[in-house]
Formats: structure tokens, C-alpha cells, sequence
């Protein structure tokens, strides 16, 4: 599960205040409210706008405006709900009929001037880009305790041991990461039932290498494929489905490669989000040795995460369930994991964090040697700062460091092992 964001994001600009403007731009003026049997007609109207139905308040206030051109200040509402449609070429125009007619009021006229510059700043946020380009590239340092993941014990029951380079040992090593992203944005909003969304495609390519100092035959490289549709509503819902394929070289080694496809969806929920996300992967392993784990992995995960403190603060807590057929049974398993994690700025720029996990699996087959399955519950707890630079030769890079600790618990000795890593990573995105 990916942790959201301190601040969650909206990439819509709602112009919460822009009634109230107009609103008291009329109050200022000659003319307050709708006379007549419109009225009702009009409140309608704004009812419909306000409660979340911006297409049905669109053909009431029209159908007022066919009966009743004259009403500038239902025409002004128009305009704002065409402007929460997405609709900015139709919210300017009615805005403009409005300050082209010569019995409005300078004080509305003021307000509607600015509305007509929001629809020109916000038409080119939303619009103005349709490709955008992200790159970024990042640099780091790692020591691992436990570069193996091997048990504090080399022997095994029956005489048996560990050869060396399986046994637990601590290495230094570099980090190496870059990727370019494309975004590839509709030209028009979608509207789905009263919401009003836009559609993106995006695709991304990437590549990750650790590579340790002595332990060489644990460096491991990531070279990652991935592309998909995705789906944004401007009340903060979205959703995308996510296709990748990894590549993986280990010790130097072709390793495998995985093939995911990955859907999730957002909802908003005030100041909070409550996500559902799902993964299924097929794991190709391509040494001969590795045959016997060829895999389809399943999951399902739930997270929610609030926004406290104004923003400052983040909470995350969720589960997942996960499912993984194999070749062998001995690798086939299946478990759950919690988490919950934090994220607070704690100063300009500047982030403290900190993640909790658990995590229980079980597998089927019998292990060799043992004579039994194998069962582990793994603790993992990550404490992490970052500053994001804002002047000088180093605006917009960003300085993160990350301790991780792993307790894997395990009913047979080999899979039993504590793990720490201490990261520091220098990167940007462009």
C-alpha cells in the first residue's frame, strides 16, 4: 500500500468563494434577488450546485435564463457551475455577457473580472498541458547489517550448515535510481452522472540498482515497464489501473522477470481517503534453480488516512490479504499484513516519518531437511526525515535518510533472521 501524500491531492482549483463575491457584488448593486414566481425556480438552482448536482443545477438555470434573459445574477450562478464542470469556455461566456451589459453594477462588475481571470488561470492548469514530462534521478548510500538475509546461525539441523556467502553479513553499498514519467491528459472533462472527471494515461520508465562493496553476489538490479489509464473526479475520487513488468538482475544474474497488473480507487472523505487497491502478478523466474518458483500472486488491500493539524500532520493505518500459487508447494503461501504509519512536517520543507508493519505467512509444501512447512511473521519498523531544498544550486532537491528495522520470526532456524538498513538518498525530480 502506498502512503498518501501530506497533502492530499486535488487537481482541480474549486472557487469555493466565488459565489459569495458575486453574492456581494449584488448586494452592492441595484438588483439582489430574482423577482417573481423565479425565485423558487432560481434557489433550486442553487440548491441543486451546492449539494453536488452541478449538471442538474446547469439545465435548471438554463431553462430560467430561456424564460428570463435579463437575470444577470442567475446568470452569474451559471457560470459558476459550468466553471465547477470543467466547463470553461461556457462559464466565460456567460460571465462576459454579464459585464458586457451596461445596467451591471461596477461592484459586480469588479467581481466578475476576477472570475473571468480564474477561469483564464485555472483553463491553463487544467488544460494547458496536455503531455507533461517528469523525470527524476536519485543517489544514496546503504549499510545493511544483513545483506543475506541470512540466520544469526549458519547450522542446520543434521549436521548440515550454511556456506558462507549465505551466512549474515554487514556490507556498505550504493544506491543508484532514475525514471521519466509521461502524462498524458484528456482535452475535455468526462462527466459521469453529476461529477465531472478527467482521464490521463500514464506511463513511466525506471531503473533501481543496490550494489554492496564486498558482498557483490547480492546486488540487485530493477529495470521496470509500466503504463495504464487513469481516472481523477474534482471532488478528490480517483482511480487508475497500473500494467508493469520488472526486470530483475541479481548477483549479476538474470534473474526474472514479474508481470502485474495492479487497480486501485480513492475515495475522499473530508480530510480523509479510504483506498482499495489489488495486485495480480505472475513471477517468471528464468534460473534453473529457481524453476520451482514460478508464481501467480494475488492481493487485496484496504488503507484509510486522515490529515490532521491543518495539513501538517498525516495518519495511515491498513491490511491486505495476499495469496501466492507456485510451481512447488514449499513456496506456495498465503497471509495478511497491517500497517500504520505517520508523516508529519515538522519544519519548513521538512518531513519526519515513521511506518509500522506485521506481516504472517504461511506455506504449504514441506521444507527440505525439516520435514515440515515453514511459517513466519515478520515486524518491520521504518523511521525516516527529508528537507526539500528550496534556494540556491539546490532547489528542489531533496535530502531523505531511513533506518529500517526487520524481525523475521520463523518456525524453522534458516528463515529466522534481524535485519537493519540505514539509508541516505540525494535526489530530484525535474
Amino acid at each position: 500500500m502506498r502512503w498518501f501524500p501530506l497533502r492530499l491531492p486535488n487537481h482541480f482549483t474549486p472557487l469555493a468563494s466565488i459565489c459569495l463575491v458575486l453574492a456581494s457584488g449584488w448586494a452592492h448593486g441595484q438588483e439582489t434577488t430574482v423577482p417573481g414566481p423565479a425565485d423558487d425556480q432560481f434557489r433550486e438552482g442553487l440548491y441543486q450546485r451546492e449539494t453536488g448536482r452541478p449538471y442538474a443545477a446547469i439545465e435548471t438555470l438554463e431553462s430560467l435564463l430561456a424564460a428570463n434573459p435579463t437575470l444577470n445574477r442567475a446568470r452569474l450562478e451559471l457560470a459558476v457551475a459550468y466553471y465547477r464542470t470543467l466547463g470553461f469556455a461556457k462559464a466565460r461566456e456567460q460571465a462576459q455577457k454579464v459585464l458586457d451589459d451596461p445596467k451591471t453594477p461596477d461592484a459586480v462588475k469588479l467581481s466578475v473580472l476576477s472570475f473571468l481571470k480564474q477561469i483564464e488561470l485555472d483553463e491553463a492548469n487544467t488544460f494547458g498541458r496536455a503531455h507533461r514530462f517528469e523525470p527524476s534521478v536519485s543517489l544514496g548510500l546503504v549499510w545493511d547489517s544483513n545483506v543475506s538475509a541470512g540466520p544469526d546461525s549458519p547450522l542446520l539441523p543434521f549436521g548440515f550448515s550454511l556456506d558462507n556467502a549465505s551466512a549474515k553479513h554487514s556490507d556498505w553499498g550504493t544506491i543508484v535510481q532514475a525514471g521519466l514519467t509521461h502524462t498524458a491528459m484528456s482535452s475535455q472533462p468526462l462527466r459521469i452522472g453529476q461529477s465531472t472527471a478527467r482521464l490521463s494515461w500514464v506511463s513511466s520508465l525506471s531503473g533501481y540498482r543496490r550494489a554492496y562493496d564486498t558482498w557483490g553476489q547480492y546486488n540487485l538490479s530493477v529495470f521496470t515497464l509500466a503504463t495504464g489509464p487513469a481516472i481523477q473526479f474534482q471532488g478528490g475520487d480517483r482511480g487508475n489501473l497500473n500494467l508493469q513488468m520488472d526486470t530483475l538482475e541479481f548477483g549479476g544474474r538474470f534473474l526474472g522477470q514479474y508481470f502485474s497488473a495492479s487497480p486501485s480507487y480513492t475515495w475522499k472523505l473530508g480530510r480523509g481517503e479510504l483506498s482499495v487497491d489489488g495486485q495480480l502478478m505472475h513471477r517468471d523466474f528464468q534460473r534453473s534453480n529457481d524453476a520451482g518458483r514460478d508464481s501467480y500472486y494475488r492481493s487485496l488491500g484496504v488503507s484509510y488516512g486522515h490529515l490532521l493539524r491543518g495539513g501538517s500532520l498525516a495518519l495511515q493505518g491498513g491490511v491486505r490479504v495476499f495469496n501466492e500459487s507456485a510451481r512447488e508447494d514449499r513456496f506456495t503461501n498465503d497471509g495478511q499484513e497491517v500497517f500504520v504509519g505517520a508523516r508529519l512536517r515538522a519544519w519548513q520543507n521538512g518531513d519526519l516519518f515513521a511506518r509500522a508493519s506485521w506481516r504472517h505467512t504461511e506455506y504449504d509444501g514441506v521444507e527440505p531437511i525439516y520435514a515440515e512447512s515453514r511459517s513466519e511473521i515478520e515486524r518491520r519498523l521504518e523511521l525516516g526525515a527529508s528537507h526539500l531544498f528550496s534556494e540556491g544550486w539546490l532547489d528542489k532537491w531533496q535530502l531523505s535518510g531511513t533506518a529500517t528495522l526487520i524481525k523475521n520470526a520463523a518456525n524453522l532456524g534458516l528463515y529466522e533472521y534481524d535485519r537493519t538498513l540505514a539509508t541516505v538518498t540525494f535526489g530530484r525530480g525535474f
